[in-house]
């Protein structure tokens, strides 16, 4: 259509407004689902418990105040993350009226590094799989909130967050039940003394067996101080594709001078994947059947109750099949923090936070351990939302389209900039008009490339996902979390195959005496367009930041779907951003070289551009269906996706942009600088720190 032509400023002009309005039309959209059509009440907060900002988003419900007293979840991520993968959780919980806070913890996104953390770890000492990373302080805050109850709190992370989460029950609950606390009073307060029989028995018959009336008063008092915190501790726990290796197998402690093992006293959950190899094995192992007091695998979706006193363990029946409103003993087993259960789901460890199936358990074992969904579960006049009534992945779609309309008005925004006096000079379209000085692709040529091309992106991803973490390298230079290492090594393979490619037909070009490789890359266009290409860019990726801060601040919604992201970041993460540009430019300057290397000009544009996009796109989609089709086979993974499933979307669209702006732009330059500006935003903004990193002069300084 010559109307939404990038070759008339006019079509540039009306392609940039539908861009635009795509932005605006579906993160409005979003934003509706989010809020479960206004329902709920969204705020970015930000607090501060040890000298460190931790960034989160609030839900509750609208017109809710201080009179109410609604349970709450705390919700967290995995490593290399932001909370923004687990939106859709808390969206979830948020629509069945739980207040729920979704947390970005210590490091990653905005939230910054503590000196010490909870467990006063710090640069000398920090272990980023052995913190709460700012969980135990995100708990204590919630507690801080007028219309929360502090009897009914959860918590639930997925993977490093299911770690996490662990670090702070085990900080907040503890291993010692309620009874085993009132018989340490009167070990340490009334001096009385127990044998190891005698401590299974209620505290409150050994007190009026042994005290006097004054003596029984005081420790009534002691008591009631003790049971007021001990029911205001973490109620539910749920960790998403983690075995809870912290807190799941008995701890010894002491009760009364005697060593005894007991279970984290909390309401505890798991839900993993089928295909999560590390966890699977979760249900028969020694240590969990130990902790549940059995010689046999534990059975999946089933509630049991732990009886550390008596040693024994109980199976009550399915998550789905048995409610505490009908079942006596699952509601006394909740409210004695002695409810467990284990889910698996048919997905893999990266699917846990993009999963219908999962955000069912999620909501269900919420609704049974705090017993609420839209409203009180004892009260006869509520109507709980089916769990299996999930659309959070319809507001991820909705953000993917919005996403497309950020990258799609790069390419108008670019050609009207260049149409300006002071970008001309990035406008080499003629050269691309000169096709005596350009290579023929012929139809064989084209193909033998395109299935080189092919093959380079299905060894390149498969060789990507063989690398190991979270032992991948760590520098200062390069700070980031291990998993997005995968990105930037499949890169790095691709360049490697691309420049083979290069080599040998530039080698055969030569030789015939035909304008080479290097000759449709136009590289040689001096010094300053260069520089006026860089700065070009990062208008470019200017422009795109704007369009997320303005839906950001109409909206709260930001361009995402599953593991890719565009969103916001600290300026100091621009400094590291700048780093991961410098490494990835080379790289990406050779992909582009091989990927306009084949342009054909004897077929129609949008044949030339579908094919080329299409090549690489599906080298990598290959692999990933070989692997999930031996997945499902009862086979073993090929290879590890759990950090590269964004490869999927982010080829298709770097290639387009190569394609299209090299054919606005006449060089490689252009879409070779704006890609690695964009890969190395998304890199940056979506994941933490590998390890700690103080906070800085910079950092203190801006506001964000």
């Amino acid at each position: 259509m010559k109307s939404l032509s990038l070759h008339s400023e006019q079509g540039c002009k009306r392609l940039l407004a539908i861009c635009l309005a795509v932005i605006l039309v579906f993160s409005c959209a979003a934003h509706l689902l989010t809020t479960d059509w206004g329902s709920v009440k969204i705020e970015r907060v930000a607090f501060d418990a040890r000298g460190a900002k931790i960034d989160a988003e609030l839900y509750y419900p609208v017109g809710t105040t201080d009179e109410d007293k609604l349970p709450a979840v705390v919700v967290t991520h995995g490593a290399g993350c932001t909370f923004g993968v687990t939106r859709g959780i808390a969206e979830e919980l948020a629509r069945r009226g739980f207040v729920v806070l979704n947390v970005s913890a210590y490091g990653s996104g905005l939230s910054e590094f503590p000196e010490r953390d909870e467990y006063g770890m710090g640069e000398e000492n920090y272990n980023a799989r052995e913190t709460p990373g700012g969980l135990w302080d995100a708990l204590n805050f919630v507690r801080t909130l007028k219309f929360v109850d502090p009897e009914r709190i959860g918590m639930t992370g997925h993977s490093q967050g299911s770690r996490r989460t662990s670090h702070a029950a085990q900080l907040d609950c503890g291993y010692l039940t309620l009874n085993d606390i009132l018989i340490n009073i009167l070990y340490e307060q009334f001096d009385q003394s127990f044998t190891e029989d005698e401590i299974t028995l209620d505290a409150y018959d050994l007190a009026a067996e042994r005290l006097n009336a004054d003596q029984m008063a005081f420790f009534e008092s002691l008591a009631a101080e003790a049971t007021e915190h001990y029911n205001t501790r973490l109620r539910a726990q749920l960790l998403i594709g983690g075995d809870g290796t912290m807190i799941s197998p008995l701890q010894t402690v002491e009760v009364a001078g005697h060593e005894v093992q007991r279970n984290c006293q909390v309401n505890l959950g798991f839900v993993i994947g089928e295909y999560d190899t590390s966890y699977t094995d979760y249900v028969s192992r020694e240590t969990t059947m130990e902790s549940y007091y059995t010689d046999t695998p534990l059975e999946q979706e089933t509630w049991y109750v732990i009886d550390d006193t008596a040693k024994t363990s109980t199976s009550l029946g399915s998550i789905f099949d048995t409610s505490i409103e009908e079942n006596e003993a699952l509601q006394q087993a909740v409210a004695n923090r002695q409810a467990r259960i284990v889910s698996f789901n048919t997905e893999t460890h990266a699917r846990n936070h993009f999963s219908h199936p999962t955000a069912t358990d999620v909501v269900k074992f919420f609704e049974q351990t705090l017993s609420y969904n839209c409203g009180e579960l004892t009260d006869s006049a509520t109507q709980p939302l089916d769990a299996h009534n999930i659309i959070y992945i319809w507001r991820e779609a909705l953000n993917a389209i919005a996403m497309l309309g950020m990258l799609g008005m790069l390419l108008p925004l670019a050609c009207l900039l260049m149409r300006s006096r002071f970008f001309a000079v990035c406008n080499n379209t003629a050269y691309l008009k000169n096709e005596a000085g350009l290579p023929k692709i012929g139809k064989t040529k084209f193909l033998v490339i395109g299935l080189c091309t092919l093959l380079i992106a299905f060894v390149s991803v498969y060789r990507a996902n063989l690398l190991q973490g979270p032992f991948l390298p760590y520098y200062e230079f390069l700070p980031l979390f291990f998993n997005w290492w995968y990105s930037v090594a499949y890169l790095a393979f691709v360049a490697l195959g691309a420049l083979v490619l290069l080599v040998v037909f530039w080698y055969m070009d030569k030789k015939a005496g035909r304008p080479t490789p290097l000759a449709a890359a136009n590289l040689k266009i001096g010094v300053l367009p260069v520089l006026k290409n860089v700065l070009l860019a990062v208008l470019l990726a200017a422009a795109g930041y704007a369009s997320l801060c303005v839906i950001e601040y109409l909206f709260n919604e930001d361009f995402r779907f599953w593991q890719l992201a565009f969103i916001e970041m600290k300026v100091e993460y621009w400094f590291v951003a700048l780093r991961y540009f410098i490494v990835l430019l080379p790289m990406l300057l050779i992909i582009s070289t091989l990927t306009n290397y084949t342009m054909r000009r004897d077929i129609p544009e949008w044949l030339d551009t579908l094919f080329t996009v299409a090549v690489p796109t599906v080298g990598v989609g290959l692999c990933w269906l070989i692997n999930y089709i031996v997945l499902h086979m009862g086979g073993t993974a090929i290879c590890n996706w759990n950090s590269s499933y964004s490869l999927l979307f982010m080829v298709p669209i770097t290639t387009y942009l190569m394609r299209k702006l090299y054919k606005v732009s006449g060089s490689v330059w252009l879409p070779a600088i704006t890609n690695a500006l964009l890969v190395s935003w998304t890199m940056v903004s979506s994941i933490g720190y590998n390890t700690y990193v103080a906070q800085t002069a910079i950092d203190a300084f801006f506001h964000i």
